[in-house]
Formats: structure tokens, sequence, C-alpha cells
């Protein structure tokens, strides 16, 4: 990668750190401060049998099954609703941030004056939302990690990093489909209002749609249920999980590309 390519990518990276430290170290703090209160809940079994008590399907849609054990403490509290949807509507930010924000402002019209082609531009933004995406990834596993020691919290580290994985991935994708929807309309309450609404949206499918008869059998097409159907906290994910995710957020953010390369720029 040439030094100007580099650039395009580093540069909107550098503008965008503050915020991305803010997300990393919210998140962070959340894991963190989680983890501390494992050692209250530790084979306690009073909880249990009150969550048992619970409508099977609540159980399930929240991911309360196992509240007692790692895995299930884990899952319940933060990694089958908070860290994938922290992640996703940080990629949702970034995206909106570097492109239609910037663009709505005007401050994308001096980057396009500069020798760059306008796909370069908007590729360089895109591949900055997906490398914080990725690094806020990382950043949950560090302190996951970091924190099961001194906490006493027990768990197989390879199962905790396919799951802290897949909702990273989830979260590239929604700002992948952020990127797409920049690139074709650049307006910051629309792009926050599909990207956030397909997040929760997705939830909801995966969550509650398994309560109904009806409706169970469409809640494997929720992302939601691509990235933690399996229960990866115990039982570790298939690899196509990883690619369903993954694909579609590139996809999606050359859609954008395209799409963008293809109108023209919105004035201030």
């Amino acid at each position: 990668m040439s030094g100007r390519a580099l650039a395009l990518v580093l540069d909107p990276m550098r503008a965008t750190r503050r915020g991305a430290l803010a997300w990393a170290l919210s998140i962070g703090a959340l894991v963190v401060v989680t983890v501390a209160f494992w050692p209250a809940f530790e084979g306690t079994t009073n909880l249990g049998d009150l969550i048992d008590q619970l409508p099977p399907g609540i159980i399930e849609a929240f991911g309360l099954q196992g509240f007692g054990t790692p895995a299930g403490y884990l899952r319940g509290n933060l990694y089958d609703v908070l860290v994938p949807l922290l992640l996703g509507w940080a990629s949702i930010a970034f995206a909106n941030g570097l492109t239609a924000a910037e663009e709505d402002a005007g401050r994308l019209e001096v980057v396009l004056a500069q020798p760059v082609s306008r796909g370069a531009a908007f590729a360089g933004r895109a591949l900055a939302v997906l490398a914080w995406t990725a690094l806020l990834t990382v950043s949950v596993a560090a302190f996951q990690l970091l924190s099961d020691v001194p906490f006493g919290l027990e768990i197989a580290a390879d199962r905790l990093l396919v799951t802290v994985v897949l909702c990273g991935l989830l979260g590239a994708l929604h700002g992948g489909l952020a990127l797409a929807v920049a690139g074709l309309m650049p307006r910051p309450p629309v792009v926050l209002g599909i990207g956030l609404g397909v997040l929760i949206g997705g939830f909801v499918v995966a969550a509650l749609f398994p309560l109904s008869d009806q409706l169970r059998p469409w809640a494997g097409l929720s992302p939601w249920d691509w990235a933690l159907g399996s229960d990866p906290l115990l039982n570790g994910a298939e690899p196509w999980r990883f690619a369903a995710l993954g694909i579609p957020a590139a996809a999606l953010a050359i859609v954008g590309l395209v799409a963008f390369t293809r109108r023209d720029v919105r004035a201030a």
C-alpha cells in the first residue's frame, strides 16, 4: 500500500480516535465491572432457581440459561445482548461519522479536492470503519481475558475468543450496512436510523420470534442468529457463521463505494 493510499485510511482513523477510545474504554469498563461481580453469583442456586421459574422462551431469548455458570453468566450479562449491540452501534457510528456526516457538513469536499479518486476516498473511510471495529473487538477480548483471572472466572479462552469475534463480525456487518446507506443517501439521520433499526430489529427477530410457533422458522433470517445461534460460549461455532457475517459486511461496503462513485457529492 502506497503512502497516499495508507493516508486515506489513517487520516480518518486519527480523526475518530477520541471517539474510538471512548467506545473502547466504555465497553471495557462494562466487561470489567460485570466480571467483578462474578464471585457474588458463582455457584448460587437461589438466583438460578428464580430464573428457572421464568417461561423457557424468555430464558432462551435473553440467554439466561445456566446463569450460575461462567458461560451462562457471561452470556446473560454481556454476550447475548450488550456487547454485540454496542459493537454494532459503534460500527454504525463510525460509518456515519466518516461518510454521511462528513459529506453533509461539507468536509468531504476538502478531501475530494486533493489528487485522489472518489472511490479511493470512500474505500479509505470504509477500511477505517472496519479497522476500528476490529480494534474494538480486540479490546473487548483483552479486557475480558485480563479480568477473568483476578476475579476467578474460569472459561475456555478459545470459545470466549470465538464469541467475541462473532460479536465483532456482527458489528462489522451493520457497519457495512451503514456504509451502503451512506453511499446511496448521505443523510446522517437516515444512515443512523436504518443502521440502528436493522441492528435492533435483528435482535428482536432472533430473540422473540422463537417464542411464536408461527414466527419461529423466520428467526434464522437474523444476523444475530447467524452469530450467536450456536451458543458459542459453550459449543464454539461452525465456520460458516464467520463467512455469513464477514462476506456480507464486505459486500455492503462495496455497494456503498460503487453508489458513492456514481452520484453527485452533496454540497454543504
